[in-house]
């Protein structure tokens, strides 16, 4: 187990049942998801044979009562596993918060304030997104995957071939699109760090603490470390990974888009 997940596991232990319970939806919504299809086809074959009011009644309310019950379910495990995930994002904060509480003086003067920040928001964010949406969708895409090409084969071995053909060529895709949209992060994180090291040379240790900072205070540490950085350059990054998330949606099936970061007051 890598040091990281470690230290994580404590907070998601606490919400064990939660996770259980929400991997039990997705369990049971991927069924459902699978059934429609299996109901139309049973449908098609049995209405080549005559075609009733029956018949059409029947197959209409089967097909409406999975999408029903479908719709219930996924909105449970959405509202399941995000929820635990928000939850643990908010234990997360409270105990990065509780910590820097208790670090000296010269913690402080050795770090940016940039650094701290993008900690306490973009990758505690980032955190959230991998313990919910990541994995449940992951879980979702495994049981459809395995459960999809076992029916697929039993219907129809060389059509499941054929269909499985493009599949090297979505893995090369997600690749290539997951590998551009870390990168930019990445470059987002620094440029957050940058554009709010500024406002660290403006508080000092004892004003900090007090929390007043003269105005003449802010307009000399300005002078002397010059003009704060425009937001662009970040906003300029999250817009690009915005339109990567766009281009890749179509491959990973889910819709694009991101949030820009928060950039303070």
């Amino acid at each position: 187990m890598s040091p990281p997940f470690a230290r994580l596991l404590p907070f998601l232990l606490r919400y064990k049942r939660a996770f259980l319970l929400g991997l039990s939806c997705v369990i049971i919504t991927t069924a459902i998801q699978l059934l429609s299809p299996w109901v139309l086809k049973n449908a098609i074959d049995d209405l080549n044979a005559g075609v009733t009011r029956g018949k059409l009644t029947l197959y209409a309310a089967l097909l409406l009562a999975i999408a029903v019950v479908g719709g219930i379910f996924r909105f449970l495990m959405r509202r399941i596993l995000i929820g635990a995930s928000r939850d643990i994002e908010y234990d997360l904060r409270n105990a990065f918060f509780a910590r820097l509480q208790l670090m000296p003086l010269a913690y402080y003067q050795a770090r940016r304030t940039g650094d701290l920040m993008s900690r306490a928001t973009n990758d505690l964010n980032a955190v959230r997104t991998m313990i919910g949406p990541a994995v449940m969708y992951s879980a979702n895409t495994v049981i459809v995957f395995v459960v999809a090409i076992i029916l697929m084969a039993s219907i129809d071995g060389r059509l499941t071939l054929i269909a499985l053909l493009p599949l090297p060529l979505v893995s090369i895709s997600v690749k290539y699109f997951g590998s551009a949209i870390h990168s930019r992060f990445e470059a987002i994180q620094a440029q957050l760090a940058a554009l709010r090291r500024p406002r660290r040379a403006g508080l000092q240790p004892g004003a900090a603490r007090a929390g007043a900072v003269s105005r003449r205070q802010r307009r000399v540490c300005q002078a002397q470390s010059g003009p704060h950085p425009s937001p662009g350059p970040v906003l300029s990054e999250h817009d690009a990974v915005s339109r990567l998330r766009i281009v890749a949606g179509p491959v990973d099936g889910e819709p694009g888009g991101h949030q820009r970061p928060d950039l303070g007051r």
